[in-house]
């Protein structure tokens, strides 16, 4: 009868909907138990199921990723590299399935400076921003990948390269802030950057607002804490 092959249909769908997501569940527990060979496999039976998942590409590759690092500690390079290729594939799969994935573009941006490629990274996060222009997204993204690079030039002792990425940085998360002041990412990103420069009050400031625009986040409720202590 036509309604049961409506029901079948139904059943079907949901059927494979909740399959894929309960890979997905799974792998996420596998990775956060850094499990990760358990987690490569639940996370390629989900795309077998979804395979135009960009959520599930962006795990997979995360797995990877950290796997690589784990090798690379160990002073496997070969199966580092090995691993690092994998993760690059599949944060790319991910963003051709949702050319917009915060997550994936931040990880493949975090890969290329782990593999020492920074012009990438920034080419990625550049012109993400270009074709999105009105998003906040690629813009604190950007700001943050300045810091860390700021970061970096400052133990290498390039301390000029480092004033203009942290200089960067700032700008680029004050001009998202007057579109978007309300804006948890930028105003906890903004936060970090004063505390990096000494400014305490400021970076609370901005800590706490960030927190009224997101209360979920527990850790940064205990960093204000600590820093007000501190003062």
């Amino acid at each position: 009868m036509a309604w049961q092959r409506f029901l079948f249909v139904l059943v079907l769908f949901f059927g494979v909907g909740c399959t894929s997501y309960n890979k997905n569940s799974e792998g996420l527990r596998y990775l956060g138990q850094a499990r990760y060979n358990e987690a490569k496999i639940a996370f390629e039976a989900a795309l077998k199921v979804e395979p135009n998942n960009a959520d599930t590409y962006y795990n997979l590759a995360t797995t990877y990723h950290q796997s690589g690092k784990i090798s690379l500690q160990s002073g496997q390079s070969a199966d580092a590299q090995l691993q690092y290729d994998q993760a690059f594939r599949n944060y790319q799969l991910a963003l051709t399935y949702n050319p917009n994935h915060t997550e994936a573009h931040r990880g493949l941006a975090v890969l290329y400076m782990e593999t020492f490629n920074e012009n990438s990274a920034f080419n990625l996060l550049i012109d993400w921003y270009k074709t999105n222009v009105t998003s906040s997204e690629p813009k604190i993204e950007l700001a943050r990948l300045y810091q860390e690079y700021a970061q970096i030039c400052q133990l290498q002792n390039r301390t000029d390269i480092a004033k203009e990425c942290h200089d960067s940085a700032v700008k680029i998360l004050q001009s998202v802030l007057v579109t978007d002041p309300t804006n948890y990412r930028a105003l906890r990103a903004s936060g970090y950057l004063k505390e990096l420069a000494g400014d305490l009050q400021g970076a609370v400031t901005d800590y706490q607002r960030s927190f009224q625009s997101n209360p979920q986040q527990k850790d940064l409720e205990n960093r204000i804490a600590k820093l007000i202590n501190s003062e």
